[in-house]
């Protein structure tokens, strides 16, 4: 009976660091893999010279108009500058889908909702902040901050207040 109850109440201790530990890996498991996309579309615009999208997407077909990008995202080569997916032009292929299940939200700090790189690989006027958030909120978060110049880093806590930065210094909110 003794060796039960230490044995409740270690697992009363542990499941919550072992739940911490499950969220902080899918965290940075969803932070590398937007981090890969963004990063490959840039490489694909400069090596095809051409104009290449990355948009929020929940089916791989459309772009959202929408700052979530938690239900997934995907890239593409955007000849007709259109900024939307063209199935039937063999020019405008998808370069990468990445479908995800609801484990957290995504949301993109730039009003404009979507990434373009030109074909030099820059992103002007599309800098901004992903914040990666789950139930947490922000004390949990993390983020991706995409400057101008097309280059991806992760934000890291410049002001040591526990919560990382976005890419104008201030705490992510994940609101």
């Amino acid at each position: 009976m003794i060796v039960l109850a230490v044995l409740a109440a270690t697992l009363l201790l542990a499941v919550p660091g072992l739940l911490d530990l499950i969220r902080n890996n899918q965290m940075v498991t969803d932070v590398y893999a937007l981090r890969a996309t963004l990063s490959n579309a840039r490489s694909e615009a400069m090596a095809r010279r051409a104009r290449v999208v990355v948009c929020p997407t929940n089916d791989g077909t459309n772009c959202l108009a929408t700052g979530d990008w938690g239900g997934g995202y995907m890239s593409f080569v955007d000849m007709d500058a259109n900024t939307a997916p063209d199935p039937n032009d063999p020019n405008e292929e998808r370069i990468q889908w990445e479908p995800r299940e609801r484990a957290m939200n995504i949301l993109y700090s730039n009003s404009e909702q979507a990434v373009i790189f030109n074909p030099r690989g820059t992103a002007l006027d599309y800098e901004g902040t992903f914040e990666f958030c789950d139930e947490r909120g922000a004390d949990g978060a993390r983020a991706l901050i995409l400057n101008a110049v097309g280059s991806v880093r992760s934000a890291t806590d410049t002001n040591a207040s526990g919560t990382v930065n976005d890419h104008g210094g201030i705490d992510v909110t994940c609101t």
